[in-house]
């Protein structure tokens, strides 16, 4: 129990009522009322209409709002005024986080304190204007923080862009296009066309960092940096260039950046999953790696004529990983279409995906009008989405060979 003095002691010691005469003081100590909060239990939650304010007498509180901390506050803390003094509802949640004693001002007992000590008044509106002051102060540097922060994602994003391809390799008799729309700033996905002269083929390169934000974009140019120097630079060099080749240059480019990743940044547990294909245009052989990513679709305007499953795991998880390689051959007028995850995950309005079927019915449309391939997967999915919010980043390439 707190006696009349210590009520009164506290409220002094507080900077809301630090310059109220000692009357008015007394007069609010005797209205004030204890109140013992055990750890854990929710005070009052966000939205709530308020009617009284707290002095922390012992413990501590979480003000938050759902999970997300605002701040601690502790012994001879206040919270509470604005709800208190105004008919505005609790602006956040507050729950104890250990065992916590308050003492509650109704605001009824406040305006009649005021009413019959009106020098009271001053000192809680110098209070009221110190505490705006703070508010205005830390709105005011997140302000600035998020400017900052805003442009580093920026140039974040203009460096990240750099890392995809400039420019498409021309390939007779085919047509060549790639996508990537970030859910963010900044993208864990990527991809990537470059042409390996020595072996007479162009590389196809999709893949899905896991996670999401900065972290996974950083990891993306890693990825995607590793994998084109591989291939580029990777292997054996002297040697007649055949089908093995193909193969031994696959290899090295997928086998390397995994040691790489997995062994120098264990700690960070990323990865990525990655298609890399190489295409041989004259015959439209097609000698790939799929490292756990969706498999990619060949298709013509009746339908997919065949998927191209997975062959080994992710890429960066496992130092030792296996990875197995496919070949198959895009026809005459066949399209290889390959997408990361936020293509068919993508949700609109109502919380539904666009779903496999609908990604793939779409892909066989746009084959069937001849049109780029691309670009009306892209609008389906801009009309599906609607005005939601983009659910995750969306990646897509294709290669459609022509029919001569």
């Amino acid at each position: 129990m707190l006696s009349l003095d210590e009520a009164g002691q506290l409220l002094r010691r507080s900077t809301f009522f630090r310059s109220t005469p000692a009357l008015a003081i007394q007069a609010l100590a005797q209205q004030s009322k204890l109140l013992h909060l055990p750890a854990g239990e929710l005070l009052f939650k966000k939205g709530d209409p308020g009617s009284a304010m707290y002095f922390i007498v012992d413990g501590c509180v979480r003000v938050h709002q759902a999970d997300m901390l605002v701040i601690h506050l502790a012994k001879g803390e206040v919270f509470g005024e604005v709800a208190a003094l105004s008919s505005e509802s609790r602006t956040a949640s507050v729950t104890a986080k250990s065992d916590t004693v308050l003492l509650k001002l109704e605001r009824e007992s406040i305006y009649a304190t005021l009413a019959s000590h009106p020098d009271a008044a001053r000192s809680m509106i110098e209070a009221l204007c110190h505490r705006e002051s703070e508010v205005i102060d830390e709105r005011l540097g997140r302000m600035i923080r998020t400017k900052v922060l805003e442009h580093e994602l920026e140039i974040g994003q203009k460096i990240q862009r750099n890392f995809l391809p400039s420019a498409i390799p021309a390939m007779p008799g085919w047509q060549l296009d790639g996508m990537l729309e970030p859910a963010r700033k900044v993208a864990g996905d990527f991809y990537d066309f470059f042409a390996i002269p020595r072996l007479q083929c162009i590389g196809i390169v999709i893949g899905d960092v896991c996670d999401k934000g900065v972290g996974a974009a950083l990891f993306m140019t890693l990825f995607r940096s590793l994998i084109r120097s591989g291939a580029l630079y990777g292997g054996n060099r002297e040697q007649p260039v055949g089908d093995d080749d193909l193969a031994g240059t696959l290899r090295h480019a997928i086998g390397s950046t995994n040691s790489y990743i997995a062994s120098t940044h264990r700690g960070s547990s990323m990865f990525a999953s990655v298609f890399f294909g190489l295409i041989v245009p004259q015959t439209g052989l097609l000698r790939y790696v799929n490292a756990g990513h969706e498999p990619p679709w060949i298709g013509h305007p009746t339908g997919v004529r065949t998927q191209l499953p997975p062959t080994g795991p992710v890429v960066g998880l496992f130092e030792d990983a296996d990875f197995g390689m496919g070949v198959t051959e895009v026809g005459p007028g066949e399209v290889f279409f390959a997408y990361t995850d936020g293509a068919t995950d993508a949700q609109n309005e109502a919380g539904e995906p666009f779903s496999d079927d609908s990604l793939q019915r779409t892909f066989c449309q746009a084959i069937a009008q001849r049109g780029p391939v691309l670009e009306t997967v892209r609008r389906a999915l801009e009309a599906f989405v609607g005005k939601a919010d983009q659910f995750d980043d969306i990646t897509m390439v294709c290669a459609q060979r022509g029919l001569h």
